[in-house]
């Protein structure tokens, strides 16, 4: 087992560089100067832009840009943003409402497609089934920013059953619109794998002995199907949980949510690369350690795993 998690976290430096070399490449290649856009109309001294530009190393070519931006993150030393904020302390600040962001959605989806999914699969052809199936494909097919300003727009302006935006009414009811959402957009894929898994676990020859040697149906249930069926639900599991952070840019865009998503948003808008490449690595991190988790848990589970 050891040697199988090492494996894991070796594969993933040379990804992990490659990831945050592409982000600073195309963060980069923007056209537009940053400085000149924070100031707006306002003009900027020559000396103090030049200084500016110092300060954060604009002029330095590619590649020492980003190779000091790493050194800065690995060295805990985040500096400030162009605008002056300190970045250690945005993060204090954004990491919490992303985290609480995150929960709720993923309660939310996991709940949902979990629920629907065991449900069509194992009353497949079935009135719950049809719908189901109708049901993902409409979520399936109407892209994710479609869908939050339709909920903005229906349960936030018109029903005022949610706040629209912003964190003034507090946790949880400033995150229930956005959360729904998110759980929403990624509640389509699990319950769809939830139900194929379960139908072509209980199809399978292992079940039909099972059957054929006069075990009871809870006991196939509980005993042959449901922990066969669940295992690539679990990867998907983890899948989501690591990569909330990408629904998280745009719904806290969205709906003004001053967390990481929207951090990464403003960050990406100024140019300013450092920042960038930060919360990307930030993000990869979590995607490999959770991934690495489910690894380990489904290396626990089926052994063939830790061979591969």
């Amino acid at each position: 087992m050891i040697r199988f998690i090492l494996r894991r976290i070796l594969a993933a430096i040379p990804i992990g560089l490659i990831v945050t070399l592409g982000v600073f490449a195309l963060v980069f290649a923007m056209p537009g100067d940053p400085l000149r856009e924070l100031a707006g109309d306002k003009p900027i001294p020559a000396a103090v832009l030049a200084a500016k530009r110092a300060q954060y190393h604009l002029d330095d070519p590619f590649i020492v840009q980003y190779l000091l931006s790493m050194k800065d993150m690995f060295t805990g030393h985040f500096g400030t943003t162009f605008a002056g904020a300190d970045i250690a302390d945005q993060l204090r600040l954004r990491i919490p409402v992303t985290l609480k962001l995150a929960t709720l959605g993923l309660v939310f989806q996991w709940i949902a497609g979990l629920l629907f999914g065991l449900y069509a699969g194992f009353k497949r052809n079935g009135v719950m089934d049809r719908l189901l199936l109708l049901a993902t494909l409409v979520v399936l097919a109407v892209p994710g920013l479609v869908l939050y300003f339709t909920g903005q727009y229906l349960f936030g302006v018109e029903l005022k059953w949610l706040p629209v935006s912003g964190t003034r009414d507090g946790w949880p009811m400033s995150y229930l619109l956005p959360a729904i959402c998110i759980g929403i957009t990624g509640f389509a894929g699990l319950a769809r794998l939830t139900r194929t898994s379960i139908v072509d676990t209980a199809n399978s020859d292992f079940v039909k002995t099972a059957r054929a040697k006069g075990l009871g149906e809870q006991r196939i249930l509980w005993r042959h199907v449901l922990p066969n069926a669940l295992l690539p639900v679990v990867t998907l599991m983890g899948i989501d949980f690591a990569g909330i952070f990408a629904g998280a840019v745009l719904a806290e865009s969205i709906f003004n949510l001053p967390g990481l998503g929207q951090f990464m948003f403003q960050a990406i808008k100024l140019k300013e690369g450092g920042v960038v490449v930060l919360l990307s690595t930030l993000a990869f991190l979590m995607f490999i350690l959770i991934n690495l988790a489910v690894d380990v848990i489904y290396g626990a589970i089926d052994p063939r795993v830790r061979n591969v």
